[in-house]
């Protein structure tokens, strides 16, 4: 009988391309996932993955064999899921995906209570800018920016942060208040990369910034505060992060973008007691934050209609 590991790692390097990154994937070294695959092709009889200059690909062989490999693992991580789903310990790890500066300046605030009261429960936070997927257990619990739709999957609107354009006085005093019915021409900005700006509040800035030269391109809004705070340029940004720092100020443009965060679990893991918890403290933590993630002052912006009402159940 096949290795359940070796085929997993078929299974990763085939979804990944390299070898570094289905490691990654599944938090292993490197040397151990060409080892898994070298004992896989030897105990099948037949190579399965090879490799090319840009990276493995599947041979006809694995071609053939991939759906009842990724069959295999839908049967095993739904037997995980019902097993962890009956675990009724108030304690044991459960990881929590969301992006980076949430996670760091809103949710690590609730984990001090929630340890008060139930201190065997670990929280691993993955903050990653990628979708993880709870379905095969990459997270037991996201938070995300935007409602979503996953396989199996509840979710529930949890609050709402607000973005604004802030500079920093220096760079007000050398290049004066943009005009934004020009495109803010003559400006420089600090803002998302290329790849990620097909989101609400990168549009939103990119339209209104049309004509001004980029200067700084960042995926982390720990590195664009603090391009903004450096006299960089403009930049949109959370007023959670940006109204704490007195070298940046918050200009004029209207009403302010605001975002939805959104928190989704997998059905079958969802009432263990410890990922109730968790999904406890995470909305408290969202809420007692309100004032910073949403300030009150502002006027919000008009929403697009919401997806449609959830549970929803996708392909």
């Amino acid at each position: 009988m096949l290795d359940w590991d070796d085929l997993k790692t078929f299974l990763a390097i085939a979804r990944h391309g390299t070898l570094s990154a289905a490691a990654r994937a599944l938090k292993v070294s490197q040397t151990t996932m060409g080892r898994r695959l070298d004992h896989l092709h030897v105990e099948a009889g037949a190579k399965l993955l090879e490799r090319t200059p840009a990276g493995f690909r599947l041979t006809p062989t694995g071609a053939a064999v991939l759906g009842e490999v990724e069959r295999m693992e839908d049967a095993a991580l739904s037997l995980e899921r019902t097993i962890s789903g009956g675990d009724q310990r108030l304690g044991g790890l459960v990881r929590v995906t969301t992006v980076e500066a949430l996670a760091a300046h809103i949710l690590t605030a609730g984990i001090k209570p929630l340890h008060d009261v139930h201190p065997g429960i670990v929280i691993e936070l993955i903050t990653d800018n990628r979708s993880l997927s709870l379905a095969r257990r990459e997270a037991d619990i996201a938070v995300r920016l935007g409602q979503f739709l996953a396989h199996e999957t509840f979710v529930q609107k949890i609050g709402e942060m607000a973005f604004a354009v802030y500079a920093s006085p220096d760079y007000l005093a050398a290049y004066g208040q943009p005009d934004w019915s020009t495109g803010a021409t003559g400006h420089r900005t600090v803002r998302v990369q290329d790849d990620l700006l097909d989101t609400p509040d990168g549009r939103w800035f990119s339209e209104r910034t049309a004509q001004a030269e980029p200067a700084l391109l960042a995926n982390s809004r720990e590195v664009q505060v603090q391009g903004v705070i450096a006299g960089l340029g403009l930049g949109h940004l959370p007023c959670y992060l940006s109204d704490r720092h007195p070298g940046l100020v918050r200009l004029d443009n209207g009403p302010l973008l605001t975002r939805e965060i959104w928190m989704g679990v997998h059905r079958d893991t969802r009432h263990a007691p410890r990922i109730m918890a968790v999904q406890t403290m995470l909305v408290s933590a969202i809420a007692a934050n309100k004032a910073l993630l949403l300030p009150e002052f502002h006027t919000p912006a008009p929403r697009a209609p919401d997806l449609p009402l959830t549970p929803r159940k996708t392909p």
